[in-house]
């Protein structure tokens, strides 16, 4: 018998290290590569995860009717949302663009700013042929065409843009604009036939972070619109110029977790100052963001929406963010804001869960006499419907409204509470994009890996077709209910195939109705024109401060017919990156008669703030002007 030496090797262990040495090296220098970028992307093995189907393969039904119409060439709409050359995965160019109706020019007929990217910083290559990558402003005719004045409107060079707001911040008649931007923001002073100049420095706004969200309002009621500007996030390593990578090979653009919170930011508006040089007297705002007590709350701010929440008469401010709790800011009437959104409902959902919230929709959709909040929200977590108590304090009705059944699939952006067919209830169209490719699935935090990536994208329209996802339009049942509509009532806004951003509303013909445009990531915008049969009667309110010479931004409006009341306020700055139509729409079903509006003005002491007005004929545009109505005392 031959005995083993005492000092034989054990081949079959050292065998089976060798094959964990070997296995652990392979997975090193992959995960290597896939941080520094230099992996494929593995399409097939995203194509085989059990995501989101991607919106080409689920085509709906051909409609039996169009009551949304794509009427995109027929008004002369070519704005296209330039971003890139693609393959850097920088984050901004996930975002989309921002859009504002108004009446630059005072005209009496609704123009049209386009908000645009530029080229992302590290993009390598050419852009494709024909991009602009310039902000566009449309001229509205008489004929409810689009006429492109942008060569003359002083808009060139000003940054990779996102949101904007509308309002006359120097009270001269006329509309400024405040563009939220990547790095420096910008306010465009309107010098008349539409031409701006940016005064955002020179004003004191020096705003580098990534702003998304801003509105106009008069929070401390001096009669000067003061700005608030919502912040995305913050990235001192990648400036956000990074991909996120996922082990199967999967890439695209990173979420907020992987990088820090910022500060939203308030601005003061102090009025004309007189110049250093006893020049002309200059426009002035102070950064009041730490004395008003905003300074130690962080978000990922997307949309802000400024309105009276707290029922006192004074403004408010509600910032969606994005995996954090949602920030309620309440105004103390003293200058500064106490952050109050757990306490008012708003912060979280019903079981206490932070959602990604985008955009931020406004109305009153039961009909209490109080305005409600719809928050869109990413996909697998269901669009939010955070009804008012009619006190100010809000429930999360998300589920016994049935929203989770129809949003819960729909990663949501742009949203609007308006009334498509004049039966005196709210609707809702909402405009979605994913965020992650369709066929893949969002990775456990922690997962997905930061890589810097130079990949070359040659066909543009194929890769952000990956990031499409439907529209959905839920339409009210005349009770306060909505159903899903998408199918049958949708129309052209509900089959198209975009990743949708900005859902913007306003009436550019001028016929009485609500019409849609929505901005896509990546490609060109589209105009819905409204084509509902109309089930009432509408009318549509521009309130009109004589003093000021501007629109009164923040003021809430009743009107009763008989014993019915609808309750609306001017909020031109709601959905997502959008600076809405600024007249107050109301459909209003049967009645032919406008028995009393009563109006809340905006600014001045909060005890002489309501005036009641006598109503003109259904049907019509009225203006309402402060001081020629009745005020409330005496009417009573």
């Amino acid at each position: 018998m031959i005995q083993k030496s005492q000092t034989a090797l054990p081949w079959g262990r050292i065998t089976g290290v060798l094959i964990v040495a070997v296995g652990l090296l392979w997975v090193t220098v992959r995960n290597l590569k896939i941080q520094n970028g230099d992996a494929p992307v593995n399409h097939a093995e995203n194509k085989k995860s059990k995501g989101y189907d991607c919106l080409k393969d689920t085509p709906l039904p051909e409609a039996e009717s169009r009551p949304l119409v794509d009427a995109t060439d027929e008004i002369g709409l070519t704005f296209s949302h330039a971003v890139g050359p693609l393959g850097t995965y920088y984050v901004p160019e996930s975002v989309g663009s921002g859009a504002a109706w108004s009446d630059f020019d005072n005209d009496g007929r609704l123009d049209l700013l386009m908000i645009n990217g530029e080229r992302s910083p590290k993009a390598k290559g050419d852009f494709p042929l024909g991009t602009e990558t310039g902000w566009v402003l449309y001229r509205g005719l008489a004929d409810g065409t689009l006429q492109d004045v942008s060569a003359q409107a002083g808009l060139d060079g000003l940054g990779f843009g996102m949101g904007c707001a509308v309002g006359d911040v120097d009270n001269d008649g006329d509309s400024d604009v405040y563009v939220t931007c990547v790095k420096q923001d910008r306010l465009l002073l309107n010098e008349g036939n539409l031409q701006f100049r940016d005064v955002a420095v020179a004003a004191g706004i020096v705003e580098t972070e990534w702003g998304t969200g801003v509105s106009f309002f008069d929070y401390d009621r001096d009669g000067l619109l003061d700005i608030v500007v919502a912040n995305y996030t913050h990235d001192d390593v990648y400036d956000h110029q990074t991909s996120c990578g996922f082990l199967k090979g999967i890439v695209s653009y990173c979420g907020p977790h992987k990088f820090s919170p910022t500060v939203d930011r308030l601005y003061h508006n102090d009025g004309l100052q007189a110049a250093a040089d006893m020049g002309k007297p200059q426009l002035h705002f102070t950064d009041v963001t730490v004395s008003a007590g905003m300074s130690e709350v962080t978000s990922y701010g997307f949309t802000v929406v400024t309105a009276d929440v707290s029922g006192d008469d004074w403004p408010d401010i509600l910032i969606a963010n994005d995996s954090l709790p949602n920030r309620l800011w309440v105004n103390q009437q003293n200058g500064t804001f106490l952050e109050q959104a757990v306490a008012y409902g708003v912060a979280v959902n019903a079981v206490g869960s932070a959602l990604g919230s985008m955009g931020i929709a406004f109305g009153d959709v039961d009909r209490n006499q109080s305005q409600d909040f719809v928050i869109s929200t990413l996909s697998t977590e269901s669009t939010m419907l955070y009804q008012n108590s009619g006190k100010g304090f809000f429930t999360d009705s998300t589920q016994s409204s049935e929203f989770n059944l129809w949003t819960r699939k729909h990663t949501g952006w742009g949203a609007a509470l308006i009334d498509l067919n004049h039966d005196g209830w709210l609707d809702l169209p909402l405009a979605n994009g994913l965020v992650i490719p369709c066929h893949s699935r969002f990775p456990p935090h922690g997962d997905d890996n930061f890589q810097v990536r130079s990949d070359s994208v040659q066909d543009t329209a194929a890769y952000w077709s990956d990031y499409a996802d439907r529209n959905l339009l839920l339409m009210s049942t005349g009770s306060g209910l909505l159903r899903d509509a998408t199918q049958d009532q949708g129309g052209d806004f509900t089959r198209a195939v975009g990743s949708a951003r900005c859902l913007l509303y306003g009436d550019p013909d001028e016929d009485g109705d609500i019409d849609l445009l929505v901005t896509n990531s990546g490609s060109r915008a589209r105009f819905y024109r409204n084509e509902f049969p109309k089930h009432g009667h509408w009318i549509r309110l521009r309130l009109m401060d004589s003093e000021r010479k501007r629109d009164a931004i923040g003021a809430r409006v009743t009107v009763q017919c008989g014993d019915d009341q609808w309750t609306s306020s001017v909020t031109p700055c709601t959905s997502f990156l959008a600076s809405n139509d600024v007249r107050v729409h109301l459909g209003i079903g049967i009645h032919t008669q406008i028995d009393r509006i009563v109006v809340h003005w905006p600014d001045g002491p909060v005890e002489d703030c309501v005036e009641v007005f006598v109503p003109g004929p259904v049907d019509t545009d009225q203006q309402i002007v402060r001081g020629q109505g009745k005020r409330l005392r005496e009417e009573l």
